[in-house]
């Protein structure tokens, strides 16, 4: 199961909220990047006009990930006053039991979710030449 695992969350922030998600979503990146160090890649795109938030994660494993989740259990309860609704939960990669526990309480019915366990080809690079 050692094998890449990514995370692409859809989110949609309140009316009035864009520049309350703008700083909270920023401080979130640097503390993962800051106590994440097994993280390949952690970004957050955003569209004012739509107020529509995508994050993109790529971890080296479902382990990193649970770590993640770990470590963001303890600001998502607070700080989260902008979100409006989450619009699909995307998971690319074998959960691990630890992982698969993590995310059981966020998980919920009216959230649309898509999960591809079996990696079945690629590759990751560290830098480009």
């Amino acid at each position: 199961m050692n094998t890449t695992f990514v995370y692409v969350g859809n989110f949609r922030i309140k009316e009035g909220k864009v520049e309350e998600a703008r700083k909270h979503l920023t401080e979130q990146a640097g503390i993962f990047e800051t106590n994440e160090p097994r993280l390949i890649a952690f970004h957050f795109y955003i569209d004012d006009d739509t107020r529509q938030v995508t994050s993109v994660q790529v971890h080296p494993d479902a382990d990193s990930m649970a770590a993640h989740m770990e470590l963001i259990s303890k600001h998502l309860a607070a700080g989260l006053d902008w979100l409006d609704a989450i619009e699909l939960e995307q998971y690319y990669g074998e959960k691990s039991p630890r992982l698969a526990e993590l995310l059981e309480p966020w998980s919920a019915p009216d959230i649309p979710e898509r999960y591809l366990p079996e990696h079945l080809a690629g590759f990751n690079r560290s830098t480009v030449r």
